[in-house]
């Protein structure tokens, strides 16, 4: 016969976590939840620069059309197609009816009004972008149009440019 030791059930075959192991695997989820974090904040940044991409389109369009709203006018009136749009920098806003000459740099900043709308005019809920239109002679018959919307974000300057021409379709 023999004797031999008898083992309770479950006291002691519970198999448990090495203080190792759980570091381990705190260790393997902060990597993976940094780099979770990392892509959500640049997708954060990502987005603010799209959408200060796209007011910047949006004011400088804006100064492409106010510029050919005058030439059209002109038209309408019977003024000279060009009157009004001569050679230099200006600043204009949708209640304008003519371009005002650009003196100093600190008039080109962009305010928003009450109803959302970017005008120039600093008194006004401020914003961070500002817009200059350059206009320049070709020929008799065309001007050149260029419409700057600069802006900083996250101490980083931004620029967007566009351009168009104006023809005199009267005298084509």
């Amino acid at each position: 016969m023999k004797i031999g030791v008898i083992k309770q059930a479950g006291k002691n075959d519970k198999q448990a976590f090495t203080l190792v192991e759980i570091i381990v695997i705190l260790f393997i989820v902060s990597v993976g939840m940094i780099g979770v974090l990392s892509l959500v904040i640049q997708n954060i940044q990502s987005q603010v620069i799209n959408k200060n991409n796209i007011i910047a389109n949006q004011l400088a369009q804006e100064g492409i059309e106010l510029i050919r709203k005058r030439r059209d006018t002109n038209w309408l009136v019977g003024n000279p197609w060009d009157q009004g749009l001569s050679a230099g920098t200006y600043i204009m806003d949708f209640e304008d009816n003519w371009p005002q000459l650009l003196i100093y740099s600190s008039q080109a900043v962009l305010g928003q009004n009450s109803d959302g709308f970017y005008v120039h005019d600093i008194s006004l809920t401020p914003t961070n972008f500002s817009r200059q239109i350059e206009i320049s002679d070709i020929s008799a018959e065309q001007k050149n149009i260029k419409v700057f919307v600069t802006w900083q974000e996250r101490n980083q300057s931004y620029i967007y440019t566009l351009e168009t021409r104006l023809y005199n379709w009267f005298a084509l």
